[in-house]
C-alpha cells in the first residue's frame, strides 16, 4: 500500500472580546475622539491603580481622597514605566470606587485602538499575566504626617519611623491637583495593584460607596440588604443540577454547586445571590472565599448562598440542610426617606447594600451605605474625635446614658490592626472640636454590653467592628484599655 500524505491546516480564531455598549458610550462621551469609536475599533481593559494602603514610599491615599482621584483619572494617558519620552499606549476614560479584599480601591478603565502598532501584543501580554501591575503619576500639595497632622516635610517625624508607643509613621496625600498618567510597571508602589480584563461596570463585589442619599428622590423605592463581603453570582438549574457563575461569566466549581443544590428549585427559576464564606459562624472576607473556591484552602469551612428576591419566586420554598446553605437574604423594600431607620435594623459592621427597584442585582452592582449617626450621641450612636493635641476621644450612648473616654496617643490605623491604647473615663470633660488637626468619625452602636466596668460594643459607620474597653490597674490607677477585637473573646469586669 502506497504511502499517503496529508496536511491539516488550523488557525486559532481570535476570541471575541465582549465590550459593552455602556463602555463604548463612556469612551465617546468622556474622551470625545474626532471619530466615534465602536466595539470593533478598540481593546478595553481596567486597572486597580490606587488603594488606601500605605505604599513603598510611606505615602497613602486615604479613602476620602479617592473620589477626587476618580475624577482626575478620566482622560489621563496610559504609559509604560512612567516614561515621558514615549507617546501614550492607551487612555483612561472612566474610573469607579470599589471594595476589593476588604480595602477601598480606585479602578480605572482604559482603551487603545485595535489598528495601532503592537495592539494585539499589548492585549496578549495583559491577558497572559505578563503586564499585571500598575502605578500612577500625580501632583499634590500636602504630605500630611500621620502622627502629628502637619506637613511631614517640616515636622520631626519620618516615614516608617516608630514614635510614641511604637506607632509607625506614614504620610497622607492631600490637596491632590492633577493625575499626570497611569503606567504599566514591573512592580507597583502600592501592594496588589492589578491590570485586568474584568470589565463589567460594577461587578458584584465592587459596589459604589455612598456618603449620602442625595442622588435619590425621597419617595424612590430601594431594596435594602445587609452588607456582606462576598461574590455576587447567578444561579440556574440545568438538567436537575445547580449551575453557579460569576457576573463575568466564569463558572464556579461543580463540587460547590453539588453541595449547595437545594430542594425546591425548578428549572424555571434563574436567580442571583451573594456567596459568602464562613468559619463556623464567623463571616470571612472575600479573599478567603476565593481561596476556598480556587484551592479549597484557607480558614473558610463553608459557604452560604444568600438569594436576592425576585418577583414571582417564593424563596422560602428553596431549602438546603447541609453545612453549605442556601437561604433568602434579609431585605426590605422602602423609600429613600426611610433608609436610615431601616438600615440600622439590617446593617452589618459594613453597613447596608442598596439597589433601586428598577435596577436590581445582577443588572446593577448597587451601592454600599452606612447611615450617619449625626452628632447626637445620647442615643445608640458614637463619635470618635481625633485630635493632634489631645489624642482621641470616644463618646457613645445606649439611649439612656452618655459616656466619654479619653484615649491616649490614639492612632486609627494601628487601632484597626489590633493595637491597644490606654483610656480614661472623662464623661464630664469637654471634647475638643474645631481645632486644626481635629476630625471626627460618626456611626451607630449596633450592640452594647456592659460587664461591670468593662464594655463590649459593635460599631458601624466611620469606625467599624467589635471593640472593647477593658479595665486595668496601671501605676496604681484604675484605667481602661481600648482595642479592636478580632473575634468574640472573654472580657473581664475587674
Amino acid at each position: 500500500m502506497g504511502a499517503s500524505l496529508g496536511r491539516i491546516t488550523a488557525r486559532l480564531a481570535e476570541p471575541t472580546e465582549q465590550i459593552s455598549t455602556d463602555l463604548i458610550q463612556l469612551i465617546n462621551e468622556n474622551i470625545n475622539p474626532p471619530s466615534e469609536v465602536t466595539a470593533d475599533d478598540v481593546h478595553v481593559r481596567a486597572m486597580y491603580v490606587v488603594s488606601d494602603e500605605v505604599n513603598s514610599f510611606g505615602g497613602r491615599f486615604p479613602a476620602e481622597e479617592h473620589d477626587r482621584l476618580r475624577e482626575l483619572l478620566v482622560d489621563s494617558p496610559v504609559m509604560v514605566g512612567h516614561r515621558k519620552d514615549r507617546l501614550p499606549i492607551a487612555r483612561n476614560f472612566h474610573a469607579v470606587l470599589v471594595r476589593r479584599d476588604g480595602r477601598f480601591w480606585v479602578k480605572s478603565y482604559f482603551y487603545w485602538l485595535r489598528s495601532a502598532a503592537g495592539s494585539v501584543s499589548l492585549a496578549e501580554n495583559i491577558d497572559g499575566g505578563i503586564y499585571k501591575e500598575c502605578s500612577i503619576g500625580f501632583t499634590f500639595l500636602l504630605p500630611e504626617c500621620s502622627v502629628c497632622g502637619q506637613d511631614i516635610r517640616i515636622c520631626e517625624h519620618e516615614p516608617f519611623g516608630r514614635y510614641g508607643d511604637g506607632e509607625k509613621c506614614h504620610f497622607n496625600y492631600r490637596k491632590i491637583e492633577r493625575v499626570l498618567e497611569t503606567s504599566l510597571v514591573y512592580r507597583g508602589a502600592i501592594a496588589d495593584t492589578a491590570v485586568t480584563r474584568q470589565l463589567r461596570l460594577g461587578r458584584g463585589d465592587e459596589m459604589e460607596p455612598l456618603d449620602d442619599l442625595e442622588r435619590f428622590e425621597p419617595d424612590r423605592e430601594l431594596l435594602v440588604t445587609p452588607a456582606f463581603d462576598g461574590l455576587t453570582v447567578t444561579a440556574d438549574c440545568v438538567d436537575g443540577a445547580l449551575s453557579l457563575r460569576t457576573l463575568d461569566g466564569d463558572r464556579l466549581p461543580e463540587t460547590l454547586s453539588t453541595r449547595l443544590a437545594p430542594a425546591g428549585w425548578s428549572e424555571e427559576r434563574s436567580l442571583s445571590g451573594r456567596l459568602v464564606a464562613y468559619r463556623g459562624k464567623e463571616r470571612l472576607a472575600s479573599k478567603h472565599l476565593r481561596q476556598y473556591l480556587e484551592r479549597d484552602t484557607g480558614p473558610a469551612t463553608r459557604v452560604e448562598l444568600k438569594l436576592f428576591p425576585r418577583d414571582g419566586v417564593d424563596l422560602s420554598a428553596i431549602s438546603n440542610g447541609g453545612p453549605d446553605r442556601v437561604r433568602p437574604i434579609r431585605h426590605r423594600i422602602v423609600t429613600a426617606a426611610e433608609i436610615d431607620e431601616v438600615a440600622r435594623s439590617l446593617m452589618t459592621r459594613d453597613g447596608v447594600d442598596l439597589w433601586t427597584v428598577d435596577a436590581l442585582p445582577p443588572e446593577h452592582p448597587g451601592y454600599r451605605y452606612c447611615p450617619a449617626a449625626g452628632h447626637d450621641v445620647s442615643g445608640p450612636a458614637y463619635r470618635l474625635t481625633l485630635s493632634t493635641e489631645d489624642g482621641g476621644w470616644l463618646e457613645f450612648g445606649d439611649g439612656t446614658e452618655r459616656r466619654t473616654m479619653r484615649i491616649s496617643q490614639l492612632n486609627l490605623a494601628r487601632l484597626m490592626k489590633g493595637a491597644r491604647f490606654v483610656a480614661d473615663d472623662c464623661s464630664d470633660a469637654r471634647v475638643p472640636t474645631g481645632r486644626n488637626g481635629t476630625h471626627s468619625l460618626d456611626g451607630s452602636v449596633t450592640e452594647l454590653r456592659s460587664i461591670g466596668r468593662a464594655v463590649v460594643m459593635e460599631l458601624s459607620g466611620g469606625l467599624r467592628g467589635r471593640f472593647a474597653l477593658q479595665p486595668i490597674r496601671l501605676e496604681g490607677r484604675r484605667r481602661l484599655i481600648f482595642y479592636r477585637m478580632e473575634r468574640e473573646r472573654a472580657v473581664t469586669a475587674s
